[in-house]
């Protein structure tokens, strides 16, 4: 294992996060808040996704305002598992607020498996063990049967969704969480770079994915790795129209090919990076989109200051593409402890939790049209880069240069 900075870095990452989770305890005046999305957990503990509850080894994490934390869990992990990787276990990782109580146990059965009523009963021997609750903030529901026996054994007590209240705490960045990223940054879009830079015509969408798959798997610092997603269109199919790959596509003279990363590196951070490049010749239609998209994604963003609503951002992309005849397939997200977070990039209409840019968000901008080419067919065009948003606006994480486009004559934020 090996932190891309300091493990003071690190230990300032983990005392940050789990202060916003107590400080949203303490802001929502709960009694106790339950993290169950593996999203939330490793944001709070840096536990790992593999310990999510669908692992069948952790059913969540009860914690109290007074920041005592008690794990849920089945025997076999508490035998296979005495500490978690991170976080509120690992006393090599100093720095977070909490304090560990009392493993929980429910037996050595599956949860999905088991009676949801020894989960209830794990959870109202906690709260009473701590003072008993009037309010428990959920950040999800493990199971609605479960949520009904809870009631039932503590009748008194009003439970209160904190989900959309968490994904906003996690919007906002320390300066060490943005350095890190940054760093990750830099290692995703070399491997990304030379893999996709290697391809040609002749390849199959299962090699550049088992090539970049290797490269990410033997870096020291790589927790998890890695999401390769290629995409291609097929009129009709597909999340919005497209079909996610690999697929087994080969590679042909004039397409446009793309990969989408993820990336995760420890100390609790994902990156999100995506470039398309044109293979060898290609028609003048479909040159002309790809680099009209890469220009005009930098300008617009130039224009983008904090304070804007998200929403606002979206139509300006979905004006301009329109304009020019392309409509916008889609547009982009968040990102933090998970590959894809709050805020959504969604028109004002179909934006459920709109909200103004802040300094510190991290956003993943990924502009993507489809043009119909007589000789090519069907080519999607797509980028997809990580900006942070600063005091005067936002700027590109760790640039990773564009396939025949200088960076140079891009129009660029602060």
């Amino acid at each position: 294992m090996e932190y891309l900075v300091s493990e003071e870095k690190i230990r300032a990452i983990y005392a940050y996060r789990s202060q916003r989770v107590l400080d949203l305890i303490k802001e929502h005046d709960l009694d106790f808040l339950y993290l169950w999305d593996y999203g939330n957990t490793r944001y709070a503990f840096d536990v790992m996704p593999r310990f999510h509850p669908e692992s069948d080894s952790c059913f969540g994490y009860l914690i109290s305002k007074n920041a005592l934390v008690s794990p849920m869990v089945n025997d076999a992990f508490g035998e296979s598992h005495p500490h978690s990787p991170g976080g509120i276990y690992d006393p090599g990782k100093p720095g977070s607020v909490w304090s560990v109580d009392n493993w929980r146990s429910a037996g050595s059965e599956s949860y999905l498996r088991s009676v949801p009523r020894r989960w209830a009963k794990m959870v109202a021997e906690a709260i009473a063990t701590h003072g008993g609750a009037k309010r428990i903030g959920f950040d999800g529901t493990p199971d609605l049967f479960a949520m009904q026996e809870l009631q039932k054994l503590v009748p008194d007590t009003e439970f209160v969704g904190m989900g959309i209240h968490l994904a906003k705490k996690r919007m906002i960045k320390s300066v060490e969480e943005i350095e890190l990223m940054e760093e990750a940054c830099k290692v995703h879009n070399t491997i990304l770079w030379d893999t996709m830079s290697e391809a040609e015509v002749g390849w199959k969408d299962f090699t550049m994915a088992s090539k970049m798959a290797e490269r990410f798997a033997l870096l020291e610092c790589s927790e998890q790795h890695c999401l390769n997603l290629t995409y291609r269109f097929e009129p009709g199919s597909g999340v919005m129209g497209l079909t996610w790959t690999p697929v087994g596509r080969t590679y042909k003279e004039g397409d446009v090919i793309s990969s989408d990363l993820g990336f995760m590196a420890f100390g609790g951070v994902t990156t999100d990076y995506g470039r398309c490049r044109i293979l060898g010749d290609t028609s003048a239609k479909v040159r002309d989109a790809y680099e009209w998209n890469i220009y005009n994604y930098h300008e617009i963003l130039t224009t983008i200051k904090p304070g804007q609503m998200i929403s606002s951002m979206v139509e300006k992309f979905i004006e301009a593409h329109d304009k020019k005849g392309y409509p916008l397939v889609m547009l982009g997200h968040g990102i933090g402890a998970q590959m894809d977070e709050m805020p959504q990039m969604n028109p004002a209409d179909k934006q459920d939790y709109d909200v103004p840019l802040e300094e510190g968000m991290v956003l993943c901008i990924e502009p993507t049209l489809i043009v119909e080419c007589e000789k090519h067919g069907y080519q999607q065009i797509w980028i997809e880069d990580q900006w942070v948003v600063e005091k005067d606006g936002l700027r590109r994480m760790a640039p990773l240069s564009y396939f025949d486009i200088d960076d140079k004559d891009l129009a660029t934020a602060p």
